[in-house]
């Protein structure tokens, strides 16, 4: 038999997952967004050349160095990411379940 302590424990569990998760996109989308800006600017490019400009910038290199810089962007976003989601999915789980 399900208790009503369980299905709130459950329901508190998938707002702090939710919570999380939107802090975590609009934290990469931020990161990725001023990278953009910046990766204009310095660069020049336009259109879809910005993307792989923006991840060679945040990855502290540059497209002609064959991706290496690219790849250090996409770990940048994927930090800024998954790090803001956890700490917000901790401290509102945290803050619910007292």
């Amino acid at each position: 038999m399900t208790e009503f302590k369980d299905v709130v424990e459950a329901l508190i569990t998938i707002v702090a997952g939710v919570l999380g998760a939107l802090a975590g996109i609009v934290s990469a989308f931020t990161v990725f967004v001023i990278g953009a800006i910046t990766a204009g600017g310095i660069d020049g490019v336009a259109g879809a050349s910005v993307i792989t400009a923006t991840l060679a910038i945040l990855g502290g290199g540059a497209v002609a160095v064959g991706g290496r810089g690219m790849v250090g962007g996409i770990a940048v976003v994927a930090v800024a990411a998954s790090v803001p989601a956890v700490i917000v999915c901790v401290e509102v789980f945290k803050r619910l379940h007292q």
